[in-house]
């Protein structure tokens, strides 16, 4: 079925896995239980995991069953598909560095991220957590800035059930272990995280409370930060005018904050996309042709694409299926080109380009297209709304035989 979660693959009890032992072993401390208690924990929801046998799986002696996992889930209240992200997490542990010292590693783990090395950056900031873990003299700040970078690179790297799990475990954190304006970051990843999974409502519960917490008290860009978020929910919700005024007092605050140009950018790029959608047409563009202009000046891959695909979707909704389709040429080029690519933006092209070819009645093409959007499909765990259309047209053709 399209959009289905992957079977999370496991091996039988005589092979453990370390990684995997280690997570299991953070999710029941985390929830402050002791081997006994997971124990009776899981007898009461059906299938005893005694103490022992637990004690196993945390050393990475031996590894759970699936039905063993599909409990756990449940004892420490995580999707089961977390436990595959985990598991994944293997291929880059040859990458973690031995390196001790806190400056240093937090360098090199903003530097892989940036490059695009979300799996090199998340092995390098986990041992940045794990020298923190028990320190001192702002040890425990410097370990909720490394899980919170550990969770952002799991959410690029697509596993995002792994990344809602490692969120929420933060915000357990009494209030005061970490600043403030770090708790409101947290918060819009999880927001974030929650719109990707589909999830608009719950992502603008979030989304809202980061918006109060952020004027409380916090820096410039973490408010702007929380108001950009609540305007692309706001959007996918489909309410442009509400999104609007979000990203315009998102702007606003962020014209004169000139460290935060990749941001200011992305908003300007959103509030462009968000005026087209309520018929101002010429103000959006031009907002999005400087967008694309600067992203291009600066190198920045995802953003030229994004605003190219704003683009696209503005003429598309004026009529100008020509202009459009040329634009979604120019995003895929950009978006398929390097390392990642961004499989949502290629996603929401084909989707464009389908819909335009089955209005048309381009039956070839628009065949074609189905059979990219099905593969395109298989490799996103994010929800959007043209991936939710998809979904039912694809429910649709299989109730119909």
């Amino acid at each position: 079925m399209v959009g289905e979660a992957p079977v999370v693959s496991v091996a039988d009890e005589g092979r453990g896995s370390e990684r995997l032992g280690r997570y299991i072993r953070r999710l029941r401390e985390g929830y402050g239980y002791t081997l006994r208690r997971v124990e009776e924990r899981s007898e009461i929801l059906g299938s005893l995991i005694d103490n022992s046998q637990l004690s196993r799986f945390e050393k990475g002696k031996a590894a759970p069953s699936f039905d063993k996992l599909r409990i756990l889930a449940r004892v420490f209240n995580v999707p089961v598909q977390t436990f595959a992200d985990v598991l994944d997490l293997q291929a880059y542990d040859a990458l973690k560095p031995a390196d001790q010292n806190p400056e240093a590693l937090f360098e090199a783990g903003t530097a892989a991220h940036r490059q695009g090395e979300f799996g090199r950056a998340y092995v390098i900031f986990e041992r940045l957590a794990e020298i923190s873990e028990n320190g001192e003299n702002g040890a425990a700040e410097n370990h909720a800035r490394a899980c919170y970078q550990m969770a952002i690179a799991l959410k690029k790297m697509g596993k995002l059930a792994a990344a809602e799990c490692d969120l929420r475990r933060l915000l357990r954190r009494p209030e005061g272990s970490y600043p403030g304006s770090l708790r409101v970051r947290v918060m819009l990843q999880l927001a974030f995280v929650y719109r990707e999974l589909g999830d608009l409502y719950l992502a603008s519960v979030v989304a809202r409370d980061c918006q109060s917490r952020a004027l409380e008290g916090a820096d410039p860009d973490t408010v702007a930060a929380a108001l950009n978020t609540a305007g692309i929910i706001e959007e996918e919700r489909g309410r442009p005018e509400e999104a609007a005024t979000l990203f315009r007092r998102a702007l606003d605050i962020l014209r004169d904050l000139h460290s935060a140009d990749q941001m200011r950018v992305t908003v300007q790029a959103n509030l462009g996309g968000a005026l087209t959608a309520i018929g101002q047409f010429r103000s959006g563009m031009a907002l999005l042709r400087e967008s694309l202009r600067h992203a291009r000046a600066s190198g920045w891959r995802r953003l030229s694409a994004l605003a190219l695909t704003k683009m696209a979707e503005a003429h598309l909704r004026k009529g100008q299926g020509d202009l459009a389709r040329e634009l979604i040429r120019e995003s895929d080029a950009v978006a398929a080109t390097g390392d990642p690519a961004y499989q949502d933006l290629l996603f929401m092209n084909a989707w464009m380009a389908f819909s335009m070819a089955r209005a048309d009645g381009r039956v070839t093409q628009s065949r074609l297209l189905f059979g990219r959007l099905k593969y395109l499909r298989s490799l996103l765990e994010t929800r959007f709304p043209e991936v939710d259309a998809f979904d039912a047209l694809v429910r649709g053709e299989m109730s119909h035989g």
